[in-house]
Formats: structure tokens, sequence, C-alpha cells
């Protein structure tokens, strides 16, 4: 009799156990699930974030987490500019995949096989101004990640990971530049891919200028189908707060650019070395090289008449972008003129605060012609010849630029109309139609036997014009030596001629 009461106590404590130990592993998940929001909730409080979530499901057994409808705020003081940035990051699903508990109960690191977000958003915007950035459909994965409860270190690896976005959006904070690229991606660390990148100004050519402030402006607008890079790592980059890629490239559909010198400009041009020395974040892209299918130049310096050089098939290269004082950056460009004819260029500036460099221009083959629709418009002036090269060699620095000059053409005339924009040129305009055959220098080299002559130019850079007006004053003071008589170019009693 006492042992049957014995076995009946025994199977009642093993049954009570049991049914505890169930009622524990039924409710565990809930209970879980009651601390993590619990803690979340602390967290918000004691970083005053705006977090919020709309579940949380905890699968113990599974050694899953997936967290619904995760919304985070932020705020980013600048005190010295007086200014804050929102963040606002929205998650559909936030899901975290096989936590190994074991390791979880006996040495209290959350062992983690992938981290995922799905389908994403992010906004950021100032409250000094109206600027605004959107991403949308985020979907990344991280994997091998661990978590130590102890002392809340987590640690991960950076070269496994996957990115996948749609749209990004910008819009500056005047509203007068937009720009939205259709797609990112990468994968296990791989090369970044950009798709469908289009943007520009959202003016009016002719108005931007005023919209400005009355100054010099350049307005632009391009496409491009595609840009992508060298294997690189986002994240590891991003933690050693500098950007260094082995290679870029970029494949361009088409560019309008509109120059308009209406107004003054507000304040000097700076040197292009000095714009990248002046960058806070280390950069350093070993080679960046772009292609682009169509490019529309238009100039005006009245807002009215405005000249158009068309370029195609433009292919550039930059050697060595990076803000590293002393490194010298090569550049190098290759485009048609829309009406034949083509030209190389390059140079190569050294970063130092002199900004010393070597200019180097080719053009061959180029129709008097094709200049037209540049020069009509702007100039009244109609221009025709043969030019079958054209090369300048120079060196500079951010002052002064020296070097020779050469233009090998034949059969130049020159008209100008008598409505030219410039009332110089209109009030003069049958003067020089009818004295240029006879003054102007038709051909070099002047004899079938004899070498083309060539020229000493100079220029001296005016820091209130762009940067590449400085290498056109040099060009057009050669073309000036070469075209007109007796020294009568551009600073021809202070140069030298010198043969070829």
């Amino acid at each position: 009799m006492l042992k049957k009461k014995s076995r009946i106590i025994v199977w009642s404590i093993v049954g009570g156990l049991l049914l505890t130990l169930t009622i524990v592993v039924l409710r565990a998940d809930r209970i879980a699930e009651n601390m993590a929001s619990q803690r979340l909730t602390q967290l918000a409080a004691e970083q005053n974030i705006d977090l919020r979530w709309h579940d949380i499901d905890i699968y113990l057994l599974q050694g899953k987490v997936q967290i619904d409808s995760l919304s985070v705020g932020l705020s980013v003081a600048d005190s010295v500019k007086a200014d804050t940035t929102f963040i606002h990051i929205s998650l559909p699903r936030l899901s975290v995949g096989s936590v190994h508990w074991l390791a979880l109960l006996r040495e209290r690191r959350a062992q983690i096989d992938a981290v995922r977000v799905t389908n994403g958003h992010v906004a950021l915007s100032k409250s000094a101004d109206s600027t605004m950035l959107t991403l949308d459909s985020i979907c990344v994965a991280v994997h091998d990640l661990c978590y130590n409860l102890t002392d809340s270190l987590l640690t991960y690896n950076d070269s496994v990971y996957s990115l996948q976005t749609g749209g990004l959006h910008f819009r500056s904070a005047d509203g007068l530049f937009a720009a939205a690229v259709g797609s990112i991606r990468t994968a296990d660390a791989g090369m970044i891919i950009l798709t469908n990148i289009s943007g520009g100004n959202t003016d009016k050519p002719e108005e931007h200028g005023r919209l400005m402030g009355k100054q010099e402006v350049t307005w632009s607008r391009f496409r491009l189908p595609s840009v992508h890079t060298s294997p690189v790592n986002i994240i590891r980059m991003a933690k050693a707060n500098e950007v260094r890629i082995d290679s870029v490239l970029v494949v361009g559909q088409s560019a309008d650019v509109y120059y308009d010198s209406k107004y003054p400009p507000k304040q000097p041009y700076p040197m292009p070395q000095q714009a990248l020395l002046e960058l806070k974040t280390p950069l350093h892209i070993r080679r960046m090289i772009a292609t682009l299918d169509t490019t529309r130049l238009y100039v005006t310096s009245d807002g009215k008449n405005v000249g158009k050089l068309d370029l195609l098939q433009t292919r550039a290269r930059i050697i060595n972008l990076c803000n590293i004082p002393d490194r010298t950056m090569m550049t190098g460009l290759h485009s048609h003129f829309a009406g034949g004819g083509e030209m190389r260029v390059k140079t190569d500036m050294q970063l130092n605060k002199r900004g010393t460099f070597t200019y180097n221009a080719d053009i061959t083959e180029l129709k008097g012609s094709s200049l037209k629709s540049l020069t009509k418009p702007m100039l009244g002036v109609e221009l025709n010849c043969n030019i079958h090269n054209m090369s300048v060699q120079c060196a500079g620095n951010n002052t002064k630029m020296n070097g020779t000059f050469c233009m090998q053409y034949d059969s130049l005339s020159v008209h100008v109309d008598d409505h030219s924009p410039m009332e110089v040129m209109a009030r003069l305009s049958w003067l020089v139609n009818a004295f240029a055959p006879v003054v102007l220098i038709n051909q070099n080299p002047r004899n079938p036997n004899e070498e083309p002559m060539s020229y000493e130019v100079s220029a001296t850079r005016d820091p209130m014009k762009p940067f590449p007006a400085y290498f056109l004053t040099v060009m057009a003071d050669g073309m000036l030596q070469t075209v007109l008589p007796f020294g009568l170019g551009k600073g021809a009693l202070e140069k030298k001629k010198v043969k070829k």
C-alpha cells in the first residue's frame, strides 16, 4: 500500500513538472517577446529615439526573431550650423534567423546566422532648409553575427553582405536641383552597381542665373544608364570613414550643359585641386573611366544669343582622383565634333597649394563650319577653314600658364553679320568683310615647302572665370597670333615666333 502511494506521489510530481515545463515552453515565446518589447522601450527612452513597432515574434525552439512594421526616428543636431538633420527609417520586416540558443544559454552569446531587412525606406531632411533624400525598397542581409550579452558587443563578418534598393531621390534645398537613381545593388561585398541615373537643374536654363541670385552659372542635365565599381566593401569603408576604390566605370547617354556669363560671379572659382584638398573624408579612386554618347554645350554672355557645340562619343579618364597632398592627378579626354574632327586633351595636375600642371591638347581634321552653331549666335561670325591639326602644350599654376601653339590649316575665310549681337562687330562688319580676305593669313604653312609656324602663348588666370576659361584663353591667344599678320595677335609684341 505504501509503495503504491509512493508511486502515485512520484508520478504526480513528474506529471506536475512535465505540465509546468509544457506551460513554460508554450509560454516562453510570449515571455521572451514581452522582455524584448520592454528592453526596446527602455533603449528608446535612454537614447531619446522615436522607436515603434507593430509585432515582435520570437520562436525560441527555432532560434528566430521577427519584428514587423519597425520605424526609427532620429534627430542629429549641429550646434555650429544651427541645423538639425532628421532621419526616418521604416522597415516593414526585420528578421533574425537561427539564433543558436545553446551558445546563448551557456556563454551568453547570441550567435546569429543572418539579419535581413525587407523593403525598407529611409528619408532624410534638414531643418535649416528643405533638402530631401529618400531611398526606397531597401533589402539588405548581413551574415555571421555574434552579440555578447555580457559586454553588449556586436561582431560580424563584414565581407559577407548583400544590398538591393529601389529608387533613390534627392532634391536640393532651393529645389533647383534633383537627381534619381533607379537601383543600387551589391552582393557578398562585391562591386557596387547603380542603374538609370538621371538628374540636373529643374528650372529653365535662361532663368538659372537670375534664380541663383544674378550670378554667373552653369546649368546642366544628365542621363547615365549605369555606374559600377570594382569590388569594394561598403561596410569597411563606412567604418574607416574613407572612400577607397580601385576603379569606377560610368556609362553615359547624354549631358546638356548651359553656361551663362550674363551676370558676374559672386565669388572666385577655386582651382580643381583646391576643392579636392578641402574634402574632409579621405578619397582615393585609382582610376575612373566615363563614356558619354552625346554632350551638348550651350554658351551665352547675354542670356539671349546662345551658341551651341555638340560632342559625340566622348571618353574621359581620370587617374588618381584623390585628396592626398603631393600626388599627381592625370586626366585624358577623347571626343568627336558633330560636324567632323577629333579632340584629345591630357592634363597632369599636382595636388599642392600652387596647383602646378601640364596641359596638352590636339584637335585634328576639324571643319571651321562645325563651329558655326557656336560663333554665329554669339558673335555673328561665320568661320570657314580646314583645320588639319591644332596643338597646344602648356605648363602653369594657379596664376600663370605658358607654352607653345601651332595650328595647321587652309582655306580660311570669315564673314561678320551686320546684325551681330556684338555692337562693335555689327558696326564694323562691312570693314571686316571687305578687308578680311586681304589681311587674314588664310593658311599655315604659307607655302608647301615651309614648316608650319608655332607661337609662344601665355595666359593669366582670372579667378572670377571658370577653370576651363583658363585653357581657352591661351588657345585664343595662339589662334589670333596665327591668323593676324604683322604681330597684331593678342600679346603678339611680347611673344616670339618659334619653329615647330
